[in-house]
C-alpha cells in the first residue's frame, strides 16, 4: 500500500533497516527508540520510498547480537527485502501510545522557541543528537547550543500553548 506524504499524517522516524539476512526475507534493524524493544511492539511500520510512504508489516522477530532481526510480511527473499538496507523505519505519530498531561514525545518540541531562565532567546529546537549518556537537545539562533535533555535539571519548562521551552542554560556558554 502506497500512500503520497501530503494525504497523510506525521511519520516519526524510529529505526533503520539493515542488512537482508539468511534466505527467507530476514532484515536486520536497528532501533532509535528506548529501550530498544519498543520498535517492534509498533505493527505498521512506513518505509519512504520514490517520496511516497510504503506501509510495512512484521509478523516475527528475533534478538540477534545487539540487534533485532524481522520478517516482513510479503518479502519471502533476500532480494525482495535488499532495496530497504538503509531505508529509515518510521511510524505514525497516532500510533503512539497516549501520555499523561506532564510528558511528551521528545519529537513533539521540535521546532518550538528556547529561552533560559532568565527569560534570554537562544533560539529554536532544531532536533536532538544521541551523545551515548542521554539526548542533547540542538538549539539553532545566533550560535548552536547542545543542552543535556535532563528534565529538571537542564530542561526546566514546556509551555505547549506557547511552543516554548525554558531551559537553565546560560546564552554565553
Amino acid at each position: 500500500m502506497t500512500m503520497n506524504p501530503a494525504d497523510t499524517e506525521q511519520k516519526i522516524i524510529i529505526g533503520r533497516f539493515g542488512s537482508p539476512f539468511g534466505v527467507k526475507g530476514w532484515i536486520k534493524v536497528q532501533s532509535f527508540s528506548e529501550p530498544e524493544e519498543n520498535l517492534l511492539a509498533y505493527v505498521n511500520w512506513y518505509s519512504l520510498e520514490h517520496n511516497n510512504w510504503s506501509l510495512i508489516k512484521h509478523d516475527d522477530h528475533a534478538k540477534h547480537g545487539k540487534g533485532w532481526i524481522v520478517h516482513l510480511v510479503g518479502y519471502d527473499s533476500p532480494e525482495a527485502v535488499r532495496f530497504l538496507a538503509g531505508t529509515d523505519i518510521a511510524i505514525a505519530r497516532s500510533d503512539f501510545p497516549p501520555l499523561a498531561k506532564d510528558e511528551f514525545y521528545i519529537n513533539d518540541i521540535v521546532g518550538f522557541s528556547a529561552i533560559n531562565v532568565q527569560g534570554v532567546g537562544l533560539g529554536k529546537v532544531m532536533g536532538f543528537v544521541d551523545s551515548g549518556a542521554h539526548e542533547l537537545l540542538v538549539i539553532e539562533g545566533e550560535k548552536e547550543y547542545l543542552i543535556p535533555l535532563i528534565k529538571d535539571r537542564f530542561l526546566k519548562a514546556i509551555d505547549k500553548t506557547k511552543q516554548q521551552i525554558t531551559v537553565d542554560w546560560d546564552a554565553d556558554f
